[in-house]
C-alpha cells in the first residue's frame, strides 16, 4: 500500500468514527453483521469500493467543473460570411488558375451548348 492509499484509508476510517449511529435500521444492521461473519473480507472490499467510487466521483466532479467553466468563458468566433463555397475563398485563398486556356474553355463551352441543344 502506498502512503497516499494509507492516507485515504485512514481518512475514511476517521470519517466513519464521527458518524452518529443512533438511527440505525435494526434489520439492516443484522443483515450486515451476518454478512460480515460469513465473509470476513467484506470490510476490506467495502473500504476499497468506497475509496474507488469516491475518487471516481471527484474526477467526474472536476471534469464537470472544467467543462462548465469552458462553456461559461466567452467564445470568440471567427465565422466567415455565408457563401456559395462556404467561405473557402478568402483574401489569402484566391481562385485557382484555369487549367485550360480561355480559347479552349470557350470552345468546350460551345461544344457543350451544341450538345445540350440537340
Amino acid at each position: 500500500m502506498t502512503p497516499q492509499e494509507t492516507a485515504l484509508v485512514t481518512t475514511l476510517l476517521e470519517r466513519l468514527k464521527t458518524i452518529d449511529s443512533a438511527d440505525k435500521d435494526r434489520a439492516a444492521e443484522i443483515l450486515i453483521r451476518q454478512a460480515m461473519t460469513e465473509q470476513p473480507d467484506a470490510a476490506y472490499h467495502l473500504v476499497q469500493t468506497v475509496l474507488i467510487q469516491d475518487l471516481s466521483l471527484h474526477v467526474a466532479q472536476n471534469r464537470i467543473a472544467k467543462l462548465e467553466k469552458s462553456l461559461a468563458e466567452p467564445r470568440i468566433a471567427h465565422f466567415l460570411p455565408n457563401s456559395f463555397l462556404g467561405g473557402l475563398l478568402t483574401r489569402t485563398n484566391r481562385l485557382p488558375r484555369p487549367l485550360h486556356s480561355p480559347a479552349k474553355t470557350s470552345c468546350r463551352a460551345r461544344q457543350w451548348q451544341r450538345s445540350s441543344v440537340t
